[in-house]
């Protein structure tokens, strides 16, 4: 039985942490062709399976394609609630990420806060994002990453915005025949960029401090991480290591994380090519 949803949540972590064998996870995917694929993703199905079989006191829904959080766990006994949005990418052949400094979240934007429908109701839960590198053969999962999606966003507000922002105009054209689909596409850090060493290659826990705190887990905190708002809020996060061999040892400082993705600048966009002919 579980309390409340970090309960839920080191469950799950402990569960693929003691999967680990010769440092990857191995899995098993029902067609490794497809991986990479955008609808219907085999790796989804996977993750979703496992749980179902690991956790028999958790009620497992897979979302289905096209929603967000990809997976939502229900306690049986307590009925606490948690989703899990899946990201992975496929490692390339010289061990680094596939994206780099940003992944697509496509037009859903990241946080930590979810909505879903419970019979007739709208409720809103907290969301965790399991982030998997796979390797390059789709055999094993190289760089696991199971956190808090306030880390990444914690505006609530702006994840509901964005949900109601894609629109398709009609009668577009001088027929008045054609549509466009206006639609959000989000990109925001990638936690499975090969240059983060607090992440890259292990498996690891994310979550509040506070969180870890309530969890008893301080002893396996291996960093502390800072995330400075653009109102000079802090909010530190712990990233927690069941691999830890030094208990007693103090966490790593870690500051500005994906300073990289803010050093970013706006390009101005040209307008299409077109063909060139000699005169």
């Amino acid at each position: 039985m579980y309390h409340n949803e970090h309960e839920i949540i080191k469950g799950v972590y402990d569960f693929f942490f003691n999967k680990i064998e010769g440092g990857s996870i191995p899995i098993d995917l029902r067609a490794p062709a497809l991986v990479g694929t955008v609808q219907d993703d085999p790796f989804d199905t996977y993750i979703a399976l496992e749980l179902q079989k690991a956790l028999p006191n958790l009620e497992v829904y897979s979302s289905g394609k096209l929603t967000t959080p990809d997976v939502i766990l229900r306690d049986r006994e307590t009925g606490v609630i948690v989703g899990i949005e899946i990201k992975k990418l496929i490692q390339k052949k010289n061990g680094s990420d596939s994206r780099g400094l940003t992944m697509d979240y496509n037009s859903c934007l990241p946080c930590g806060t979810a909505l879903i429908k419970v019979g007739k109701a709208t409720v809103d839960i907290p969301c965790y994002y399991l982030y998997a590198l796979l390797s390059s053969n789709s055999e094993s999962i190289v760089t696991f990453i199971l956190m808090h999606g306030d880390f990444i966003n914690y505006d609530f507000n702006l994840h509901k915005e964005a949900k109601v922002l894609n629109q398709t105009e009609y009668n577009h054209g001088p027929y008045g025949e054609g549509s466009v689909r206006h639609r959000a596409m989000y990109t925001y850090p990638n936690p499975l960029n090969y240059k983060l060493k607090c992440f890259h290659l292990r498996k690891v826990l994310v979550t509040k401090k506070l969180d870890c705190e309530n969890l008893g887990l301080d002893e396996y905190v291996t960093q502390e991480v800072s995330r400075v708002d653009m109102y000079e809020n802090n909010f530190l996060y712990t990233i927690i290591d069941n691999s830890k061999s030094d208990t007693s040892e103090k966490p790593e400082e870690v500051q500005n994380i994906f300073a990289a993705c803010k050093a970013r600048v706006a390009k101005k966009r040209k307008s299409s090519s077109m063909p060139v002919l000699d005169e």
